[in-house]
């Protein structure tokens, strides 16, 4: 216990013998992570948003008037067994014209106007999918059912902007997931490589200290120990200064993304899961300074 509060020590002390380096290291590891927090937030933010966006889009299917129950409870069934469909829910004319109805004041007066002609509306089938990619192929499938003779139209036949908006959210998403991915890749090889450094630099200012060590016996973990307490220091340090930074940024952002993206979900989400995301940041701090002294020791500490 002695000899492990002894590395502790001395470690903590390695800290102040290099400043401007540790001030350089805890820099650098508080940059990423928060960078790595900030990419996994927004990633987490466009999945919910992507997410919302499908809940609203999806394919409907319109059945011709002469379509009796039976043919549609069938294409109905027919739908629902098909892949990446979660759900299929059938609108028949009277609801189609009801919800017009209810949609706005212009909506209401257009109800009125269609119920007089007789509604002209169709019955539908709204399926709801799993993912936005295979829209195409899901029309294309539907539309190549046995049980199809009685659709009229999909709302995918001629729907260009809704295909483009799907493909730009799909697109967005994933630019996103690979420009924060080599970002904060980029970030941890410099934190590794600075750290790094900085425990070389350790080791070649201590070289004598070491050597007298070894002469009067000192174990080998006795004096590795300290580096490897040093670079983890340098991990505690820059995860508590990156959760001083990244809290008050949440608690600032909590408003903007409740009242205009419709995301509190997510805040929520994050919030009721601050002490995972804190010992997350901990870990991944702790995780990069021991690998980095663990590196440094292994190539120019010779024991």
């Amino acid at each position: 216990m002695i000899t492990l509060w002894r590395m502790f020590k001395t470690g903590f002390r390695n800290l102040f013998r290099n400043a401007w380096l540790s001030i350089a290291a805890t820099a650098i590891m508080v940059v990423t992570l928060v960078i790595v927090a900030f990419f996994a937030f927004s990633a987490l933010f466009l999945q919910n948003q992507l997410a919302a966006v499908r809940d609203k889009i999806d394919l409907t299917v319109f059945l011709k008037d002469e379509a009796t129950p039976d043919q549609v409870k069938k294409l109905q069934a027919n739908i629902q067994v098909m892949p990446n469909v979660k759900e299929v829910k059938y609108v028949s004319k009277t609801d189609a014209l009801e919800r017009l109805r209810n949609s706005s004041k212009d909506g209401e007066q257009l109800a009125k106007t269609a119920a007089d002609i007789g509604n002209p509306l169709p019955a539908s089938l709204e399926v709801r999918t799993a993912t936005l990619e295979d829209l195409d192929s899901l029309n294309s499938q539907i539309k190549s059912d046995g049980a199809a003779t009685i659709v009229a139209s999909t709302s995918n036949d001629d729907s260009d902007v809704r295909r483009k908006v799907v493909d730009r959210i799909v697109s967005i998403s994933r630019g996103v997931s690979q420009v924060g991915t080599v970002i904060s890749a980029a970030f941890l090889l410099i934190s590794l490589m600075i750290i790094f450094n900085t425990i070389r630099m350790a080791i070649f200012t201590r070289r004598e200290e070491i050597e007298i060590m070894k002469l009067v016996g000192a174990t080998n973990w006795y004096i590795r120990g300290p580096f490897l307490i040093e670079g983890a220091m340098y991990g505690v340090i820059g995860a508590t200064i990156a959760m001083a930074i990244t809290l008050p940024l949440i608690n600032v952002a909590k408003p903007l993304f409740t009242s205009y993206f419709n995301a509190s979900e997510v805040v929520t989400f994050v919030t009721d899961r601050i002490f995972l995301v804190t010992l997350a940041m901990y870990t991944l701090g702790i995780v990069i300074g021991t690998l980095s002294s663990f590196l440094a020791i292994s190539r120019h500490l010779k024991l």
